[in-house]
């Protein structure tokens, strides 16, 4: 008994010191004295102190010592930090050397210095490096979580011999935010890949069992006297363009919008070391990229991700409310609010213009000017405030030989407030935002297309539940208020996420006297942050009135909503898989009547093989439910039982021949069914170019697509209107097809091409027999009629033949839609911030034999169309002041 109790006391002391040695390991940061040869080879006399060595496999042999050796220093002077490093290699001949545009991550052999300069264990900055050079950055943020938007201004040099590879790095403290004091302690890690062995190893390993990643970083120490110079940083811009646009002879506009320069700056301030205030005069807010084509037939907005600089850069301060502290969320068509969708700001205006011969319409928003104040006021506190002026827009119009003009957008601000605060080292937080536009509505005609103020609050935060900070719960509430007249409220009720116009509505039905709305929402939610079992479980609402879309972007309110996650994932390699999972879930959803919206269950699981290939598997089951979709403001009726799953397969992407594969198939107790799949093949010839093919295929079949409503006060079972639906066949096809090809890592050229086509026919038009069923009166049977009119591009329906139901018309809905769209960048960083770029922007569509699919003609007919053609080129200068 003795031996076991001197045995267990040995095992603790043990244990004790390993963790105390693991929370105390330091890298030592080395002043230096001398200029510093920034060529990526290591002679200096700096680099001959004692260097880091010791790193530890987490891919493919977690636990592992590297598979080569690697030697790392940092060192530090007056104005920057320094990394080098020496990455041994006992084939060198088979170090990776791809190279590719700036924050393009491909499979290679990288190296990458991670920093907590807060040493706060949930924010920090990578700066990565491959072996050919290419470089990539951004910022960790909630512990684990990254967000490459962030774009420092910083060098580093490479360089492969013999031996391996080394790499040096200098980054500017100006360019990273810290607590500044006379002997700073920050946290450091760093990380290397190897492809050959597609192998991840780190200094500070965290166990794929663990949770968490800044906050196991080791602290770096020796950083005494630093004092950065005051930040400013100023980049002015110029921008041509040329634009031969589809248009038509006399049109008196074309010419004076043919060729327009414009001009610009942004500017950077450092507010102390803590906090940096962006900013934008006249921006150039053009897109470099293009959004892809698609044919949008429901009755929801497109959602298209962010690509303009200034707002993507340091985003997630301002954007991730409601979701720190755990490390994953699950929605189940219930997620948190986007409370801030920047895309809302400079949009293309939304203002009618009266009946011209010739049209001006702007296709954008000019934004006057922008600021952004990023920071935090301690190590612990964090905020972020934007503040955003758009101009008052005008159409210009043209009759008679006369112009006029026609506001069409009014003068507007928005603005964003983010704060939150952390205490007891993270274990708990809590955090507020505040979101706001406020228009100048003057003008009397845009009254009822706008609000003329909206606001929203929040509170969120969270509290993890035990020492070891295994289970967490998070919560968070929101209010919103919007005000504007009655014209736009009765818009605003009428939204398709909330359809208070409803004839069979009990709580909260449209009211034409309104002259504001408001709501709520809110959510908690437990997520089991490590370990092999995992469980996530949240309930959350939505009430009817929440809205926040005049700056988020809303797809959903009057909601109560819960679920359950029950989860178990193998890390450890078995002969076949090196990891694999499995989830199931079940999932219910109400309105605030209590009718039921959503309530199924869930099976996902994704493996990854030993060879590096891997497959994702998703399988649902919906029991029968209510929908307000189908009828758009008209009454419920039966959303059927439904069942489904897709599939995805890729091989190992280190391969100069990557392919993958999905597909998917779901379809309900009525035979509606959703059909689709896709290849994707990437081939790199050099590691200077690859070329990708994506072709895509998609069928949807489904029986009450949406036509339209006509008011019949004969329509007795559904409440005095007809609600008109079919069946339709809709066909799509397309194909994404991109070219990368890298000359160094400051020069690229990109082209990304797209084809697409949606075929639409419709067929058996009928009308909602009553509601809460599936029921339907199909038009040409039980007496009633359906017709052409002499045009063929009308129906004519007689709804009840010989009764007294007048008939009623409506267009032909069958759809051809085709696009084409081409896009070339060409890329080139003169110098550090300092970028050229020049971009070509092709565009055609075709709308001809709507209905009808025939592949070869449709093609011929797209491509013989004709065509908008843009190009641009901008630069845009760096000053360090």
């Amino acid at each position: 008994m003795k031996k076991v109790i001197l045995f267990a006391i040995f095992l603790f002391v043990i244990t004790t010191l390993i963790i105390a040695h693991k929370d105390t390991l330091k890298v030592q940061a080395f002043k230096l004295n001398t200029e510093l040869n920034l060529d990526g080879i290591l002679d200096e006399m700096i680099w001959q102190n004692p260097a880091i060595e010791s790193f530890t496999q987490k891919d493919p042999n977690e636990g592992q010592p590297s598979s080569e050796k690697t030697k790392v220093w940092v060192a530090y002077d007056d104005t920057y930090i320094y990394v080098a490093a020496k990455l041994y290699d006992s084939t060198p001949t088979e170090i990776d050397e791809t190279i590719a545009r700036r924050d393009t991550y491909v499979p290679s052999d990288w190296f990458s210095f991670e920093v907590d300069s807060y040493n706060d264990n949930k924010t920090g900055y990578f700066f990565a490096v491959s072996a050919g050079g290419t470089i990539a950055d951004g910022i960790y943020f909630n512990d684990s979580w990254d967000d490459g938007s962030w774009d420092g201004i910083w060098q580093a040099m490479t360089n492969v011999d013999g031996e391996g590879w080394t790499v040096e790095m200098r980054i500017p403290f100006s360019q990273i935010r810290f607590q500044e004091s006379d002997n700073m302690i920050w946290g450091v890690n760093f990380e290397r890949h190897i492809k050959k062995n597609n192998e991840k190893s780190y200094f500070i390993m965290v166990p794929k069992t663990e949770s968490g990643f800044v906050s196991h970083f080791a602290d770096l120490v020796g950083l005494e006297g630093i004092k950065p110079k005051q930040r400013f940083e100023f980049l002015p811009y110029f921008v041509q363009r040329a634009q031969y646009l589809i248009h038509e002879e006399n049109d008196p506009f074309y010419t004076g919008n043919q060729y327009r320069t414009s001009f610009g700056a942004d500017f950077k301030i450092g507010l102390g070391s803590n906090f940096n205030l962006d900013g934008t005069i006249l921006p150039d807010f053009g897109q470099v990229e293009v959004d892809p084509a698609e044919l949008n037939l429901s009755a929801f907005e497109t959602y298209y991700q962010e690509k303009r600089p200034f707002f993507i850069e340091g985003s997630s301060i301002l954007t991730m409310f409601g979701q720190g502290g755990a490390n994953n969320n699950w929605g189940f068509n219930f997620g948190t609010p986007d409370l801030f969708y920047s895309r809302r700001i400079g949009r293309s205006p939304r203002g009618y213009i009266n009946s011209c011969e010739y049209a001006n319409y702007p296709t954008e928003t000019r934004i006057l000017g922008a600021a952004k104040l990023t920071g935090k006021i301690d190590e612990n506190w964090e905020m972020g405030v934007l503040s955003t002026v758009t101009e008052r827009t005008y159409a210009e119009l043209y009759n008679a030989g006369e112009r006029t003009s026609q506001e069409v957008e009014p003068f507007t601000h928005y603005g964003v407030f983010r704060s939150k605060k952390e205490f007891n080292d993270g274990r708990q937080a809590i955090g507020m935002i505040f979101t706001s536009v406020n228009r100048d509505l003057s003008n009397d005609a845009l009254k009822s297309q706008y609000s003329s103020a909206a606001y929203t609050f929040g509170l969120d935060g969270w509290t993890f539940l035990d020492e070891e900070k295994e289970y967490v719960l998070t919560a968070n509430v929101i209010g919103s208020h919007t005000t504007g007249t009655k014209e736009y409220m009765w818009k605003l009720q009428k939204a398709p996420y909330r359809y208070f116009q409803r004839p069979d509505a009990t709580f909260m039905p449209f009211d034409s006297s309104r002259t504001s709305l408001e709501g709520v929402y809110s959510r908690i939610v437990l997520n089991k942050q490590k370990g092999n079992f995992y469980v996530n479980a949240a309930l959350g609402i939505a009430t009817p009135g929440f809205e926040y879309n005049d700056l988020g972007y809303q797809w959903f309110a009057d909601r109560i909503a819960g679920h359950v996650v029950l989860g178990y994932r193998w890390f450890e390699p078995d002969g076949i898989f090196r990891y694999k999972s499995l989830y199931t879930a079940y999932n219910r959803q109400i309105d605030f009547e209590g009718n039921l919206l959503r309530n199924g269950f869930f099976l996902m699981s994704s493996a990854q093989f030993e060879n590096y290939y891997s497959v994702d598997l998703q399988l649902m089951y919906n029991f029968e439910s209510l929908s307000k979709d189908f009828t758009r403001g008209g009454p419920y009726i039966i959303n059927p039982a439904t069942f489904g799953g897709n599939a995805y397969i890729s091989s190992d992407a280190r391969k100069e021949i990557v392919v993958g594969t999905y597909g998917g198939y779901f379809i309900d107790e009525m035979k509606n069914s959703d059909l689709e799949g896709g290849l994707k093949l990437e081939w790199k010839p050099s590691p200077q170019l690859s070329i990708s093919f994506g072709p895509s295929y998609g069928t949807h079949t489904g029986k009450f697509m949406w036509v339209g409503k006509f008011i019949d006060p004969y329509a007795t079972e559904t409440y005095g209107t007809r609600y008109v639906v079919a069946n339709i066949d809709n066909t799509i096809l397309g194909a994404d097809f991109r070219l990368n090809w890298t000359f160094n890592p400051t020069m690229s050229l990109q082209v990304y091409i797209q084809p697409y086509f949606s075929i639409g026919e419709y067929s058996q038009f009928k009308e909602i027999a009553r509601p809460r069923s599936t029921d339907y009166n199909v038009y040409g049977e039980n007496g009633s009629t359906i017709n052409y009119d002499e045009t063929g591009n009308y129906y004519v329906v007689d709804p009840d033949g010989i009764g007294p139901a007048n008939p009623f018309a409506f267009g032909n809905p069958n759809f051809n839609f085709k696009s084409f769209k081409a896009n070339l960048v060409y890329r080139w960083e003169l110098l550090p911030g300092s970028v050229l770029y020049l971009v070509w922007t092709h565009g055609k569509m075709d709308f001809q034999n709507p209905g009808d699919f025939s592949m070869g003609r449709d093609f011929k007919n797209l491509m013989s169309a004709d065509a908008d053609d843009v190009f641009l080129a901008k630069f845009s200068y760096w000053f360090d002041i």
